[in-house]
């Protein structure tokens, strides 16, 4: 195993560790609450649309079969905050990999992630631009661009949550 991928496991046991510890805090805060919950919203948008232009069935398939896009790096580049958030989003974090070199998030339908990299959301393969259209495609990143905004929202919200307690030194 490489230090990125033991890196990566301890941001996932943290990110367990913070949700076990602030997680129903964090639901309960009115702020926090809000911001969960629009981001909640803007990603069922963002993958609705997703869905209906065929975009997540094509990527789900391609990094089954070659990683591509979602390649290992990519996942090994997510940080405790992200990794809580998705939890407190409802994601499960696996615990190995299912298809070793790719994302350590790719499952069997696709992505585990539903807060995600702006690049797994905004990049759009050549064979992806082709068939969907700049018209399209552009259409999905300015929704990609409202959920990135709710996101980065909801990250700085939970970076106080977790800097203010003493929840700190466990980490």
């Amino acid at each position: 195993m490489n230090q990125a991928y033991r890196n990566l496991k301890k941001a996932i046991e943290r990110a367990s560790f913070l949700n076990d510890a602030l997680g129903k805090a964090c639901l309960e805060a009115p702020q926090t609450a809000r911001l969960i919950g629009e981001l909640h919203r803007r990603i069922e948008i963002t993958d609705s649309l997703m869905v209906s232009c065929a975009v997540a069935a094509a990527c789900t398939e391609c990094a089954k079969d070659t990683g591509s896009c979602c390649f290992r790096e990519m996942g090994e580049s997510y940080g405790v905050i992200e990794l809580f958030a998705n939890r407190l989003l409802g994601a499960e974090l696996p615990q190995n990999y299912d298809f070793p070199g790719s994302c350590y998030f790719v499952g069997e339908r696709g992505c585990r992630l539903k807060f995600r990299h702006s690049f797994c959301l905004n990049y759009f393969c050549p064979d992806l631009l082709e068939r969907l259209g700049e018209k399209t495609v552009l259409a999905i990143q300015r929704q990609v661009g409202e959920q990135l905004l709710a996101g980065w929202q909801l990250e700085q919200a939970l970076a106080k949550h977790v800097n203010s307690g003493s929840i700190q030194g466990h980490l």
